[in-house]
């Protein structure tokens, strides 16, 4: 998906064209004003996705703020690939000015001064992975909390060639951001290192809430909702599974399950049914091969004599709901 080009009243006039025409086109649906004074064609921004349309406004903020933007909390996580729920409806920016880091609009700016935290991707600045992290685990619930720091962790790392972040940089790499939130980026944290950040902490109660979270978290979890899954059957007081058990199938390949009970014998699945859509999963099959390949290797699983349940986002939810789903499969309380 090619990144649409963003385009100013500036290079209009440049051209030699009246620069109001962008405001002209805008009415008449050809182009979509991205934010004020920026303008991209409606057709390209369209054929985004949510995340990527968040990226363009980011790329669009950066163009006519007058100084160079750093991006923070949810914003850097975006650009990290950590689990967070949705797509963020603001850019979360830091400022080292009381006077003037008002938040307004769709910009929310929090205070603190920029220290060697700071990283580049293409050409936008960040915070760093570390301190995403933990900025995020202080403030989030703790079952999104956890999906953040679990996914910090996450030791099945797909990077893409295209998502470069340059430590310590004050210039832009060539490369531009991916902003996929499925796909976690740059160096795996180490809990002793988010351990260490958390005791620098100014505050007792968020030290306390960070190591918790921390604790909690493993780098095994696959997905925000097996990390939801996962807090919410601590929640209900069952016992903790065993995570990303390996199954050696009949065809001779391999299969990691979300969740694994060993003494009851079943297996547990997160289904977040949107994988089945998704074009980048499973090499791009259509729709049903993807789901009989599923149903496949659940068979196969079910072979070495174990059961197999499965629940939704939904059902995860409904505590009541998810506590009968368990409960149903046999799973015990601790």
């Amino acid at each position: 998906m090619s990144t649409p080009r963003l385009i100013l009243p500036s290079d209009v006039s440049l051209a030699g064209q009246d620069s109001r025409i962008l405001a002209r086109l805008s009415r008449d649906g050809r182009y979509t004003r991205v934010r004020r004074g920026v303008y991209a064609e409606s057709a390209e921004w369209h054929a985004l996705d949510e995340p990527s349309q968040y990226g363009l406004r980011a790329a669009a903020f950066q163009l006519t703020a007058r100084r160079q933007p750093v991006f923070c909390l949810e914003s850097a996580a975006m650009l990290w690939g950590l689990w967070i729920m949705g797509t963020p409806q603001k850019l979360h920016v830091l400022t080292s000015e009381g006077n003037s880091g008002r938040s307004h609009g769709d910009v929310a700016r929090h205070l603190e001064k920029p220290g060697d935290n700071i990283v580049a991707c293409g050409p936008l600045l960040l915070t760093d992975k570390l301190t995403t992290t933990l900025h995020l685990i202080t403030r989030l619930k703790f079952e999104q909390a956890v999906a953040v720091c679990d996914s910090s962790l996450h030791l099945l790392r797909y990077p893409r060639p295209g998502n470069i972040f340059t430590p310590g940089a004050s210039h832009a790499v060539e490369h531009d951001p991916v902003w996929n939130p499925d796909v976690p980026q740059g160096p795996v944290l180490l809990k002793s290192e988010l351990l260490a950040a958390a005791e620098s902490l100014p505050k007792k109660a968020a030290r306390n809430r960070a190591v918790a979270v921390i604790d909690f978290a493993s780098g095994l979890s696959g997905s925000a909702g097996e990390s939801f899954s996962r807090v919410r059957m601590a929640q209900l007081g069952f016992i903790a599974p065993e995570l990303q058990h390996e199954f050696e199938l009949r065809d001779g390949h391999k299969a990691l399950v979300d969740f694994w009970f060993k003494d009851q014998r079943k297996v547990g699945e997160f289904d977040g049914r949107a994988k089945y859509l998704r074009q980048d999963w499973a090499g791009g099959k259509h729709t049903v091969d993807r789901i009989i390949d599923e149903k496949n290797r659940e068979d196969q699983i079910r072979a070495h004599n174990v059961g197999v349940f499965r629940w939704t986002w939904a059902e995860m939810k409904d505590l009541v709901g998810f506590e009968r789903i368990l409960r149903a499969a046999g799973i015990p309380k601790r």
